[in-house]
């Protein structure tokens, strides 16, 4: 019985089956990172200390930030106008999507290096930072900058080729996993761990591209014989400007606040609160797990037409997501104070407070995980931007505020009342798409 329902699984075209196989291969990767992470995320925190650990997290936050404003994300592109030429079988088409996606992300990256070379005075000036350390962000930096790794992730999602996705993420946690630890037993530094960091991306880039590369047919999926033209230029631009806005506004929101609070409270002070973050975001993962195979098949839906089919994937999935979300929350009221002290030490239960309330703003995140993915796969990822920038001006405009007067815990109230206003008007949005859905043009119909 067992090996008969597991066939059924294998072989469901389900919407929502579809979805949770390929998240399966995504949590796997997931998995093995929140596992690992605990215990490099236990290394760099007792062997860097409070003030060192959040300067760390400040100097790779920074890079972050820099890399979603300059180098562009491009799989949810390719996953976008790729997914109708594979259902065409217009592999050549596809291909021609690719490296433009690739050329792409990679004269982004290289603007970022130059960014980052004319920065790097003012932030070592901030921090006193010695020269090991700044040639090791500039190092950093570079890895980050000119490792091409989203267009080869969308590549692999159009081709619904999640197990080698998926090998490639959880090659980062496994380098910084071993790397952390060899550090651990010998001379930990910031400069050390900054290195492991770099090169656990670098690691990853070349899996990611060998994945794609070992498989030379374009077409998984079924094909239709209807043609599919290219997308309009402007039509191309505007989504990759749209994601993109989106993208940057999420990490500016996750990434950025940390280096507002290191600059503006100190390094202690953001080392406290990129500890919560960063245990708050282990949720996070889990959506993306979900999410990104959900924008996959909600183009995929959209692409053959199937509305009726795209209205019941869309409430399954928040119904889903819902109830994960306050299952999540409720562990993290119990088992957050134990997690911190296991992980970190005594010292560090100061941020029990910060992380109940970025838990509940990754959760709430959570609930609504479905709702960018249908407006980007319903091409109205102007709206999923729109949402995005709401919540960040509301996010700026209160950490101004709260910030100053109430430090850290401050800064956390901001990012939960932030991810609130944004998942209102998402939803809101999303209700309009599912009732009345916009033509898609030029998209194949499904096979007879």
């Amino acid at each position: 019985m067992s090996r008969n329902l597991l066939s059924k699984w294998s072989r469901s075209e389900d919407s929502l089956v579809r979805v949770f196989r390929n998240s399966s291969w995504l949590f796997s990767a997931k998995g093995v990172g929140a596992i690992l992470s605990i215990f490099y995320l236990a290394i760099l925190t007792r062997t860097l200390g409070v003030a060192g650990f959040g300067e760390f997290m400040v100097i790779v936050g920074a890079v972050q930030v820099l890399a979603a404003i300059l180098k562009l994300q491009t799989w949810q592109a390719v996953v976008q106008f790729g997914v109708p030429y594979l259902l065409a079988g217009q592999d050549r088409k596809f291909r021609k999507l690719s490296w433009q996606s690739f050329w792409i992300e990679l004269l982004g990256g290289i603007a970022a290096c130059v960014a980052l070379w004319l920065m790097l005075p003012f932030g070592a000036s901030q921090f006193n930072w010695s020269a090991p350390v700044v040639q090791a962000i500039m190092g950093y930096g570079l890895i980050i900058f000119l490792s091409v790794r989203s267009t080869p992730i969308g590549i692999l999602r159009a081709q619904d080729r999640y197990r080698g996705n998926a090998f490639g993420d959880a090659i980062i946690p496994i380098v910084r996993f071993v790397g952390a630890l060899i550090l651990y037993l010998t001379l930990p530094s910031m400069t050390g761990f900054l290195v492991v960091w770099g090169l656990s991306e670098f690691i990853s880039f070349v899996v990611m591209w060998v994945m794609v590369w070992r498989r030379h047919d374009m077409h998984p999926l079924q094909a239709s014989t209807v043609a599919v033209e290219a997308p309009d230029r402007k039509e191309f631009l505007a989504f990759l400007l749209f994601t993109n806005l989106a993208y940057l506004v999420n990490v500016v929101r996750e990434r950025l606040v940390v280096v507002i609070v290191g600059f503006f409270v100190g390094p202690a002070a953001a080392g406290l609160f990129r500890l919560a973050d960063q245990i708050a975001n282990s949720l996070n993962r889990l959506s993306e797990v979900f999410a990104r195979p959900l924008f996959a098949e909600l183009s995929r839906l959209f692409a053959i037409g199937q509305s009726r089919e795209l209205r019941g994937l869309f409430w399954r999935s928040l119904r889903v997501s819902a109830i994960s979300g306050a299952v999540l929350f409720l562990g993290l009221l119990l088992l957050g104070k134990y997690m911190i002290a296991l992980i970190s030490g005594p010292e560090y239960l100061a941020a029990f407070p910060i992380l109940l309330l970025l838990g509940a703003a990754t959760i709430i995140s959570l609930a609504g995980l479905g709702l960018e993915p249908m407006l980007q796969a319903a091409g109205r990822a102007r709206n999923a931007l729109f949402a995005r920038l709401a919540g960040l001006v509301a996010l700026g405009a209160l950490l101004a505020v709260f910030l100053p007067r109430f430090g850290t815990i401050g800064a956390a109230w901001v990012m939960l009342i932030s991810a609130i206003l944004t998942t209102v008007i998402l939803f809101i949005s999303s209700r309009a798409a599912i009732i009345q859905p916009r033509a898609r043009t030029q998209r194949p119909r499904p096979p007879q």
